[in-house]
């Protein structure tokens, strides 16, 4: 089937698409603070921004032995985290959420406040980290404060919870979505414990994990998570973007290709439902009905990147549980990701549907 093909019929059954679903999504937090990096200054309120990655690290490295004072302008400070970005997209789509993580404690912070009062439920275990995000036209650079975040642990969680609050949060729920695995150094055990407890749930959500730039992490660390992963009693969908695609088929021995080879061949590797992944252009998906991959409506000029990828898993996620084909998540995925670039906002469920439907009318070209 073509993609606009695919396209048209996403947008219909989105548009009929009411019945709501609570998930739970964990288990970071941060305070982002979105800047732009000064090139040249011309007056007390113009500037030119340094455009890209390349010429800010060519910019770096023309210093080197030497020194230098590179300007920063602070453009906005918002929620951050994949765990919060990717529930407040879920949220703005007409669906519950229950969100644990760090987001303050004992008082939440300031910064959360509307999106911990728009939750069903909130556990926070700490207070959040913090983000500088350098954002370029072609990518972000994420710089982060996360001493904080070891005391996301299962240990924490249980003296807030309790094992009978989290399984009754787990009876509730249709999906757990673990992200941000890479900046918490002790998310396997709660894992882990959930996995557990999906044993012998009554109740069984799907499972959505974002490893999220795990470059960071040891291999054996990677080996260990993926093993966990492999393992859960449930629909389990591991997201990533082109380059932790790159890193996890490195961990796993497998020959990298473009990124529909490497979702299928991470997805057998693990034996799990799904495996997607997310280069900037576009989506790929694995999963035993169906292999593909999606054009994206790219644009050169984004409004705001940091989060595109947690609203493409919001999307995605979103219309897993309104039982689409796996082609038509990823519609969904990289719609919602293209609406929040050029908004620098999540869309509304009538705002995904208005901006699918005008990319329908270009052809899938350029709107």
């Amino acid at each position: 089937m073509k993609q606009i093909d695919i396209l048209r019929e996403t947008a219909d059954k989105l548009k009929n698409f009411r019945e709501k679903k609570h998930l739970l999504v964990g288990f970071d937090g941060f305070v982002d603070e979105i800047i732009h990096v000064v090139d040249k200054r011309r007056n007390k309120e113009e500037y030119d921004r340094i455009s890209d990655i390349t010429a800010f690290s060519e910019r770096i490295a023309s210093v080197a032995g030497l020194s230098a004072n590179i300007e920063l302008v602070p453009i906005q400070t918002k929620l951050g985290g994949n765990g919060p970005i990717m529930a407040n997209s879920i949220i703005a789509q007409g669906q519950d959420v229950t969100y644990i993580g760090a987001i303050g404690n004992p008082y939440i912070d300031p910064v959360f406040k509307p999106f911990a009062d728009s939750c069903r439920r909130v556990i926070s275990l700490t207070d959040p980290g913090h983000t500088d995000a350098l954002e370029f036209y072609d990518g972000k650079i994420m710089l982060g404060k996360m001493n904080n975040l070891v005391d996301v642990n299962i240990d924490n969680l249980l003296l807030e919870a309790g094992d009978e609050g989290l399984k009754s949060i787990l009876s509730e729920v249709d999906m757990v979505a673990f992200t941000n695995w890479t900046m918490l150094a002790n998310l396997n055990g709660i894992i882990e414990y959930f996995g557990r407890l999906m044993k012998t749930s009554e109740n069984k959500p799907s499972v959505f994990i974002d490893l999220a730039d795990p470059r960071k992490r040891t291999s054996k660390d990677i080996e260990k998570v993926l093993e966990i992963i492999s393992e859960l009693p449930a629909d389990t969908i591991l997201g990533m973007n082109m380059s932790e695609s790159g890193i996890i088929t490195e961990v796993l021995g497998i020959k990298a290709g473009e990124a529909l080879d490497r979702a299928d061949a991470i997805r057998k590797k693990l034996g799990i439902s799904c495996v997607v992944v997310h280069p900037v252009n576009g989506a790929a998906v694995a999963h035993e009905k169906e292999s593909l991959w999606i054009d994206g409506p790219y644009t050169k000029e984004p409004e705001l990147t940091t989060g595109a990828g947690d609203n493409f898993n919001a999307g995605f996620c979103n219309a897993w549980l309104a039982g689409f084909e796996p082609g038509q998540c990823l519609v969904t995925g990289v719609c919602t990701s293209g609406f929040y670039v050029r908004n620098a906002k999540s869309p509304s469920q009538d705002e995904l549907f208005g901006f699918m439907q005008k990319w329908h009318e270009s052809g899938c070209g350029n709107i």
